[in-house]
Formats: structure tokens, sequence, C-alpha cells
């Protein structure tokens, strides 16, 4: 059996059946998923952080949480596999335009920030849309800011944690895999439109499917 953490944001992306309250990092064995989870907070940095902390216990990664999505081919509900990752909007404003930080390090310094791929998402047979995504640390929700990261980065969903945890598992080479279901369009923010307990029933359908799958490797 492989020893397999489950790495979400917030308890609200854990489905309400498995949460512990009060607990940040827990087995899930009495619920028949031979994993554990760790809920590490939301953003980056905390994400890298928790799961840091803990990476080197485990045979492989699977991120999961809710994300947002930039086209309608991907409505709320939709569960997907994280191809590519990019930490968007670290970088600087140069007059008023926007520059990504692996544009103006030194060669000698790049980091590989704006385009991280999973390779092991190619040594699986998952049948869920593969995407692009982009972490950011500001949730896009104007549509000044929308169209500037449509032009920029041309992804199919957002969210505030995934490359962080692509940055951590490549530099470490830790296989890992990550699972977002839709929430919500990447729209003028109006979270009354969102399907958050749509999209985490979705989500931990597929992580439990991946699980198991990973197990019978």
């Amino acid at each position: 059996m492989k020893r397999i953490l489950i790495v979400v944001a917030t308890e609200v992306e854990v489905l309400p059946n498995y949460r512990q309250a009060g607990k940040e990092f827990y087995s899930l064995e009495q619920y028949g998923i031979h994993a554990d989870i760790l809920i590490t907070g939301p953003g980056a940095v905390p994400t890298a952080f928790a799961l840091s902390r803990v990476i080197d216990s485990y045979d492989i990664i699977i991120n999961g949480g809710i994300a947002g999505s930039f086209t309608e081919q991907l409505p709320p509900g939709s569960v997907v596999l994280v191809d590519t990752d990019s930490l968007a909007d670290y970088g600087v404003d140069d007059n008023g335009t926007y520059r990504h930080i692996d544009t103006i390090l030194p060669l000698n310094l790049k980091s590989s920030l704006s385009v991280m791929t999973n390779p092991y998402n190619l040594k699986v047979n998952i049948e869920l849309a593969r995407v692009r995504g982009i972490t950011v640390s500001t949730v896009s929700g104007s549509n000044e800011r929308i169209a500037m990261v449509k032009r920029l980065w041309d992804a199919q969903i957002e969210t505030m944690e995934s490359a962080a945890v692509f940055y951590v598992c490549l530099k470490l080479e830790k296989p890992f895999f990550c699972l977002r279901a839709v929430s919500n369009y990447v729209e003028p923010r109006n979270r009354k439109y969102w399907q958050i307990d749509l999209a985490v029933q979705n989500l931990w359908h597929e992580l439990v499917s991946m699980v198991n799958y990973i197990n019978a490797l």
C-alpha cells in the first residue's frame, strides 16, 4: 500500500463526511480511504510550508480543491487534472505593464515559476480533462484583471495553491497529481453563482477513485 497524502487548502474543500473538526492533519483510513489529509490554509505560501514539513513521509501527493474556470467548456462541477501551472502574478508592475519574474531575472537565477509541468500525468490513465492552470495570490474578480490574466496566460482554471504543490514536489522529485473541481466561472465576483457543494462532492468522488487507482498500480 502506497503512502498517499491529499493536500487541500481549507476544510470547506473536504467532503463533510470526511471532516474532523479542529484537525488539520489526520488519517482517512476510518472512512475506507487509504490516504492521509493535510489542510494547509489558503494560498501558495501556507501550502508550500505545510507540505514541506511532511512530504518526506509520503510516496505520492495529491492536491485537491476548488477552482475558477475561464471557459464554458468547464462549467461548475467539472473535475480536471492539472497538467501545467504557473505562479501567475509573481512579478513586477513595470510602469503599467506586468512582467513575470522569470522574464526579468538573470539567466542563472531563472526559476521556471512561469511554466511548471507535471511529468507524472503522462504515466497514468485517468479519464479527466487535462488543463493549464494558473495560481494567483489575488483571485480575479473584475473585468480588467480577468482580461489581463486571459491575455497573458491562456489558462483554463485559476486557483490559489496548485503551483505551490507543483513547485515543492518538482524540487523534491516527489510524484504528485493536482485535481481541481470547478466551483464557479472566473467573472466579476458574485458568490451567489458559486456551486461549492457540487464541486466538493464531485472532487471527492474523483479523489477517492484516484487513491484506489494509485494503490492498484
